[in-house]
This record gives structure tokens, C-alpha cells and sequence, in this order.
């Protein structure tokens, strides 16, 4: 896994230190049933995937999280975290950076708003105008 620096310490906004990711890992198999030898070696790994903020990454492992509480609302301050996942690097294939997504997500849905708004005053114009 090549070594990526995801983490924005200039953020405004504490959520936003912690870009959402795509965590994309392989899990230990076992199976407790009788298996010839040419099954067990066709056996794979099990490919799993883990989607949260991510908290911190190190030379041994990453860490993610799901959820959060805020200590203030108005400042955006975390409190505490919840639905943490730690994975050892060895295991991980890729992480994919979703905030990109959520971001146009977002913006869409601020350009519709402006649109209406810019619909309603050009409504009131034409009204004013008759």
C-alpha cells in the first residue's frame, strides 16, 4: 500500500480534517469442514471493504471511524467517535478518497436552492412589473 496524505490539518471544520474513504482490505478465511487439498489451496482470502472518516494512518495500521458526537454545534468541535475499524496496512489493497463525491453532492444541492431562490425573486419582479 503506497504511503497518502488524506488528512487536511488546515480544515475549518474538524469533521473535515477527517476525509470520508473507501477502505478496500482482505480478511482471514477459515472453514471448519473436510476439504481435499486442491480446495483448500484454491481458497481464497475474503475481500472487504470499510467506509468511514479516516482518523489516522501509520507505519502498522489505519483507522476509521463512522460517526461522531459534537461538543459544540455552533464550532463543529468533536467530542467522541464511534464505529471505529483499525486495520493493519499489511491487509489493506487500496483506500479510494470519496469526499470528492460527497462535496459535488452537496454543492448540487446549494446551486438548487439559489436556483429556487433566483426563481422566486424573478417571479416577484415580473409581478411588480404588471
Amino acid at each position: 500500500m503506497s504511503k497518502r496524505k488524506f488528512i487536511n490539518k488546515n480544515a475549518k471544520r474538524e469533521i473535515d480534517k477527517y476525509p470520508m474513504v473507501e477502505v478496500h482490505w482482505v480478511d482471514i478465511t477459515s472453514d471448519p469442514s473436510w476439504q481435499s487439498i486442491g480446495q483448500v489451496i484454491k481458497a481464497k482470502l475474503a475481500p472487504c471493504v470499510t467506509k468511514g472518516h479516516l482518523l489516522a494512518t501509520s507505519g502498522k495500521v489505519t483507522k476509521v471511524f463512522g460517526d461522531y458526537a459534537l461538543k459544540n454545534e455552533e464550532t463543529g468541535e468533536i467530542d467522541e467517535v464511534g464505529n471505529t475499524t483499525i486495520i493493519p496496512n499489511s491487509v489493506i489493497t487500496k483506500i479510494n478518497k470519496l469526499d470528492n463525491i460527497y462535496r459535488k453532492e452537496e454543492n448540487m444541492a446549494k446551486k438548487k436552492k439559489k436556483n429556487k431562490k433566483k426563481d422566486k425573486k424573478k417571479k416577484k419582479n415580473k409581478k411588480k412589473k404588471r
